[in-house]
């Protein structure tokens, strides 16, 4: 009999869990298991270890809502048991991401490959639909201010930019955003890890070369 309780027990002895650096999604099944919304918000919180019922309590559903979706991320090794504490008897399960970022397989997104559709639809449309999703609740919980004055006060910029460039430009763009994107991920980022007047924050970032372009007749 398992259970999930927050009071402290005495951790059983594991050894310590260092998450890979990248995990690559290679089949379809797995993609299915990992291009779920609900699923992809579980791996997030799980960047640090948790209990299926702290992550409900993050996510506002029920323990036995989640026991399914966890047994799945475990199954297809995207999440592992970490640690496990015995409370009042009972046994209480730690989990942890398996990765710190998962990559879809190119062979999955080329065009002509037998998986091209379903791995492209599965890729776009989960990352689409969970960051709708977190956005939603960041808008609910006023951690985004639409109405406010100054752009700076709303805690969000949601914009699309269209730009002529080269292609030795467009890698010199990529290379300074990345650049920039680096810098504020690693150093700035940890040293704010104990700042109280820090909040997290989230970028996606998709920068395409666009055929939607009407080009005058001939």
């Amino acid at each position: 009999m398992s259970s999930d309780h927050e009071d402290h027990g005495q951790p059983a002895h594991r050894p310590a869990f260092t998450p890979a650096a990248e995990m690559v999604i290679a089949d379809l099944e797995t993609l299915r298991v990992l291009a779920d919304p609900l699923r992809l918000s579980i791996l997030e919180y799980l960047m640090k270890p948790g209990t299926v019922k702290r992550i409900a309590q993050k996510i506002d559903k029920p323990p036995t809502k989640l026991y399914y979706h966890f047994n799945l991320l475990e199954k297809h090794a995207l999440i592992q048991m970490v640690d496990t504490r015995v409370v009042s008897g009972i046994i209480e399960k730690h989990y942890q991401a398996s990765a710190l970022a998962y990559r879809v397989d190119s062979r999955l997104l080329t065009p002509g490959a037998a998986e091209f559709e379903e791995g492209l639809e599965l890729t776009l449309s989960s990352i689409l639909a969970d960051t709708k999703n977190e956005i939603t609740d960041s808008l609910r919980d006023r951690a985004i201010n639409p109405d406010a004055e100054q752009a700076e006060a709303r805690h969000y910029t949601l914009a699309q930019s269209r730009m002529r460039l080269t292609t030795e430009q467009f890698r010199e763009f990529n290379r300074r955003l990345y650049a920039l994107v680096k810098e504020f991920e690693g150093g700035v980022s940890e040293a704010n890890a104990h700042n109280p007047d820090a909040h997290l924050y989230k970028l996606l970032h998709v920068f395409f070369r666009s055929t939607r372009e009407l080009h005058p007749d001939e």
